[in-house]
């Protein structure tokens, strides 16, 4: 994992927080040319960041780290509970949102559903994230009718990306195989004139076909409200 904060008093709190929650720490960056240094350098699994350092990046880490044998999954970390930037980002494939607050259990939950292949997002964050994406209520009110048009496979699919599932677990769950529920995702896409399976999932909830996708990291502490990767 690489952590780039510009921030050296906040990055001497989060690595030891991190590596005392199990995660490997490999590097640390404060600036957009260390991170493209150690990018290159380390070839990080997951790369956990500002957000002054990830639009500095253009929230695309392969755009500054050369020509990466693997690109790592981004979690972004923001200073407070705004929502700037986070459409860009989402549009850009960042995996992860969080504030920088360094609640242990949070921090856990969201980067550890995002290892696990989704994408997860802090839900003081998700209000803002949401109506973005939405641009405005009027756009998922017009694709609501649309749900009608999927099949009873692609209605199924959908509820389960509401839930935050990913590929492997919906195939799991409905008995299907991977490249299944890949074509099945793509279809839905389609159908509803959708950009996107995060769009997807906040719709699957929209609508009503997903009750409830917020999940405890801890008993009575705190949530995370997960996605799925596009």
């Amino acid at each position: 994992m690489l952590v780039a904060d510009g921030d050296q008093v906040f990055r001497a709190r989060l690595c030891p927080l991190l590596e005392s929650l199990g995660y490997d720490v490999v590097a640390e960056a404060a600036s957009a040319l260390e991170v493209t240094k150690l990018l290159r350098s380390t070839e990080p699994e997951l790369v956990v960041m500002e957000l002054p350092l990830a639009r500095s990046l253009g929230f695309r880490t392969e755009h500054r780290g050369g020509l990466l044998r693997r690109l790592p999954m981004v979690v972004l970390l923001n200073g407070d509970a705004g929502h700037e930037g986070l459409e860009e980002a989402l549009d850009a494939g960042v995996r992860g949102f969080i504030t920088k607050d360094l609640d242990a259990a949070l921090l856990d939950s969201v980067l550890s559903h995002v290892l696990s292949d989704g994408c997860a997002i802090a839900p003081e964050l998700l209000g803002g994230v949401m109506d973005k994406f939405t641009g405005s209520r009027a756009r998922f009110t017009r694709a609501h009718p649309r749900v009608g048009l999927l099949n009873d496979s692609e209605r199924h699919v959908l509820q389960l990306l509401g839930c935050g599932f990913e590929n492997a677990r919906i195939a799991e769950e409905l008995h299907l195989s991977r490249a299944s529920v890949k074509t099945y995702v793509s279809r839905l896409l389609g159908k509803l004139h959708l950009e996107n399976r995060t769009q997807a999932a906040l719709l699957a909830n929209e609508t009503g076909l997903v009750r409830r996708v917020a999940v405890a990291a801890q008993p009575e502490q705190t949530q995370v409200i997960r996605g799925i990767r596009r």
